[in-house]
């Protein structure tokens, strides 16, 4: 078995976020202040070390994925059209208030609902899982024999809680590390995946903030073919890169 270590990033803040607009699959760019988060969250991930970093075809996250990638020169970029935020056909630039009457209006769950022209939830969770599973068999044919670390028996918690401890630094024992930037809605449909791997101590409820940090180690099972046999959580919704640093 084989493992490596994913983060997953929400873009920078919009001027739709801002005004409480549904985006969905709009182009629209960061704001000022999105564009300072994503600063200061490429300030954070300068001293890591990952080898390739995906990204949605948006313009928020190409814009943050650019920042991030000033630091990382050697870094392989990939941009993938199923990162994508889940479309929202012609409820997209609406009102939050609006979509969510709209939706109450149908008697349905937000997740049930699909609007006219956009895209269902089980559409999202399709294109999102195929995106992941590819990551996993990618990085299967990348790895050598000699390369492969296992992961640590469920007995065995030294690498989780060292990681747990320093945060995203300071343990060699995870041999590569893989960064996406996404969207709110795919990446809380990418979690929720996650949690079917009985991932603990996730938080999927809610939409994750923009420039939170999601990061997890994943277990792949490379015989007979690539499969993804356990994922565990790291950290998740972590905003410490915009907090006030202290004077002391």
């Amino acid at each position: 078995m084989i493992m490596f270590q994913l983060t997953l990033i929400r873009h920078g803040e919009t001027e739709a976020n801002k005004l409480g607009l549904l985006q969905g699959q709009l182009n629209v760019p960061l704001s000022n202040h999105g564009k300072e988060q994503a600063r200061k969250l490429a300030e954070r991930l300068a001293a890591e070390r990952f080898f390739k970093l995906y990204t949605s075809d948006l313009s928020r996250c190409l814009e943050t994925t650019e920042r991030i990638a000033a630091y990382h020169q050697y870094a392989e970029i990939v941009t993938d059209n199923r990162l994508r935020e889940r479309c929202y056909g012609r409820l997209e630039g609406r009102p939050h208030c609006v979509v969510n009457e709209t939706i109450r209006r149908a008697g349905v769950a937000s997740r049930d609902y699909t609007a006219p022209g956009g895209e269902s939830f089980e559409e999202l969770h399709r294109r999102v899982v195929d995106f992941f599973n590819s990551v996993c068999s990618d990085y299967c044919e990348l790895v050598d024999d000699e390369t492969f670390l296992r992961f640590p028996s469920p007995d065995d918690q030294t690498v989780l809680s060292q990681h747990l401890k320093n945060g995203l630094h300071g343990n060699e024992a995870i041999s590569d590390h893989i960064v996406v930037v996404s969207h709110g809605g795919t990446i809380n449909c990418l979690m929720r995946h996650f949690a079917e791997y009985g991932c603990e101590q996730l938080v999927t409820g809610g939409v994750t903030p923009n420039t939170a940090l999601n990061s997890f180690i994943v277990c792949v099972e490379r015989y007979p073919h690539p499969r993804c046999v356990s994922v565990r959580v790291l950290m998740s919704h972590d905003l410490s890169h915009l907090e006030p640093r202290s004077q002391c």
